[in-house]
């Protein structure tokens, strides 16, 4: 009877130091997906600058007309939102995971007004709704393009913070569950 009260002891003591490592292991990987999504903003915040030092460059052999920031007052609500959606689009700003109207306000130097305004009148729909719809598009794309990456891996790569927003919103938008439409992309690729 002893030793089975010392062999409970022991997988109980094994059992806990299990979890405790399991924890810590959690830890550590929201840690580095935190790390990795503070270097991807901080790439693409760079990339943003090169583009800006070699467009300047280019500009200043042409005629110097007004920065983009400079000229986004002046656009119409139709114009900036087709600005600021292209820039989004091209430069995968939606892939930031805490990306939203406060992002877009201090990245092109724009009130909250302006960015509602253009979004909603000049867009038709609000900027959660571009953002999740680049979201998933892109989660589409390396769901077809990297077949072996966990749905993890897609939600944390297309800028979800939360696999069971990332499984939500993909469901609500396309009816199916992220491995059913991996699985007819797969399919019908064949």
């Amino acid at each position: 009877m002893q030793y089975i009260l010392i062999i409970t002891g022991l997988v109980l003591v094994a059992l806990g130091a299990a979890l405790a490592i399991a924890f810590s292991l959690r830890k550590q990987r929201d840690a580095a997906m935190q790390e990795l999504a503070t270097i991807s903003r901080r790439l693409t915040d760079i990339d943003r600058k090169l583009e800006q030092v070699q467009g300047a460059s280019d500009k200043e052999q042409e005629a110097t007309p007004a920065t983009p920031q400079e000229g986004l007052s002046g656009m119409t609500d139709e114009e900036l939102f087709q600005y600021l959606t292209t820039v989004i689009r091209e430069q995968e700003l939606y892939r930031w995971p805490d990306f939203n109207r406060s992002a877009v306000m201090q990245h092109f130097s724009l009130s909250a007004a302006r960015v509602g305004a253009a979004f909603a009148q000049g867009g038709g729909q609000s900027l959660p709704e571009f953002v999740r719809n680049c979201r998933l598009d892109h989660a589409c794309r390396l769901m077809v393009e990297q077949p072996t990456l966990s749905f993890v891996e897609v939600g944390n790569a297309s800028g979800y913070q939360r696999t069971t927003t990332f499984y939500h919103d993909f469901k609500a938008r396309f009816g199916m569950a992220p491995a059913e439409y991996r699985k007819g992309k797969v399919k019908s690729e064949k």
